[in-house]
């Protein structure tokens, strides 16, 4: 498992990916959206089921790629650049568990609760 107490940040890739690119493909992908600055980062990146996702890890010493697949659920994805953010280390964690991160429009009975 990821030990994110040395993870500096973590990116969501919006959109969908063809997971089926391999290491380099994604290195190539994670490079479109940060600079070289020796932090350690998590790069995330979800197919176009949003039941996948492989998650890039750039540290000072190589790479690692990792793979997480639900079963019966989907991953609360980002379509578009507005909707992609760089989450903090709870988030991600909820994110590995299957929980949504994008928040939707609320229900109509409820909007005036919040």
């Amino acid at each position: 498992m990821i030990d994110l107490n040395n993870i500096d940040k973590i990116y969501l890739y919006p959109g969908y990916v063809d997971l089926r690119k391999g290491m380099n493909n994604l290195g190539y992908l994670a490079a479109q959206i940060y600079k070289e600055d020796g932090l350690h980062k998590l790069f995330i990146f979800c197919n176009k089921r949003t039941s996948l996702l492989k998650i890039y890890e750039k540290d000072s010493a190589g790479v690692w790629v990792y793979i997480r697949r639900l079963d019966d659920s989907s991953f609360g994805w980002p379509k578009n650049i507005e909707e992609a953010m760089q989450v903090d280390k709870g988030q991600l964690t909820w994110l590995l568990q299957g929980l949504n991160l994008i928040k939707g429009p609320k229900h109509p009975k409820y909007r005036d609760r919040y």
